[in-house]
């Protein structure tokens, strides 16, 4: 922009636009919102998503699984006395949003703010999350493997007291950066940032043993902005080596606190995914 800003920085206006993109290149959210029976998608999304399932019909259990867990573990750091929440990543979930999952445990949770990398997902979000009945929801544009940028923006000025505990969801973030230490920066540097008593929810798709899948992957992922980088669980333990997790732990997403709300463990072998609750001593 002329006055040195990015888009990102623009003001929340009736006559916001978002900036051209090229929609015949998937994007990680549109392609989650589609796996989890959304209608914010575009055929490249709808496409790629498709590849994947033809490859791994269980993929639409593994987003569906993924969906359940942001929201158990959202409940679970409200009843742990978070009040405030900064969600980052690929993942962005409107119809069952989890500010809604927060306010319902917490009615006294205090703001929700979501950070999208993506200018639809960004606009939609807006619409759609900002002004509703519960806690005060904001949506920023940034990328969320730069966290220091994102934490710098204009956006987030004011809306969370990084002197009191943060609940960080960071879904579809680290399993979407491609070199393990910019993921473990990115980690590093938030949760440098925030409190003793601050909680970080994540989780990560993990590594299957096929060929075809992997060669699903490639094709359909393999631009720059998506990084889409399966780990193995071991790669992935390694990855958030020297963490405390709360009971259960680091483990597959179907076994983190069942509520009988998605795929439970019955469902752990047909699922790639694990994921967990860090807790900032």
């Amino acid at each position: 922009m002329a006055d040195g800003r990015t888009p990102w920085d623009q003001e929340i206006a009736a006559n916001w636009e978002p900036p051209q993109i090229d929609t015949s290149v998937p994007h990680p959210n549109r392609m989650f919102n589609y796996l989890i029976g959304g209608k914010d998608h575009f055929k490249a999304d709808r496409d790629a998503a498709e590849a994947l399932i033809k490859a791994r019909p269980d993929t639409v259990i593994t987003a569906r699984a993924a969906e359940s867990f942001t929201r158990r573990s959202v409940r679970k750091l409200a009843e742990s006395g978070i009040r405030q929440f900064l969600q980052m990543g690929a993942a962005i979930t409107i119809a069952n949003s989890n500010d809604k999952a927060a306010s319902e445990s917490a009615p006294d949770t205090r703001t929700f703010v979501y950070v999208a990398d993506d200018p639809i997902s960004l606009a939609h979000a807006r619409a759609l999350l900002v002004g509703r009945p519960g806690p005060p929801v904001t949506v920023i544009g940034g990328n969320f493997r730069e966290p220091q940028d994102v934490l710098s923006r204009p956006g987030l000025s004011g809306k969370i007291d990084f002197e009191q505990p943060v609940g960080l969801l960071l879904f579809g973030m680290l399993d979407y950066i491609s070199n393990d230490r910019r993921a473990r920066r990115a980690l590093d540097y938030l949760m440098d940032r925030v409190v003793p008593g601050s909680m970080a929810s994540l989780f990560h798709v993990i590594e299957v043993e096929s060929e075809e899948v992997n060669n699903a992957l490639d094709k359909t992922l393999a631009q720059d902005q998506i990084e889409l980088t399966p780990r193995t669980t071991a790669h992935v333990r390694e990855l958030v080596k020297g963490y405390d997790f709360i009971h259960p732990g680091l483990v597959p997403i179907t076994d983190w606190l069942p509520d009988g709300s998605g795929p439970g463990p019955e469902m752990a072998g047909r699922t790639a995914a694990i994921g967990g609750v860090i807790v900032k001593d």
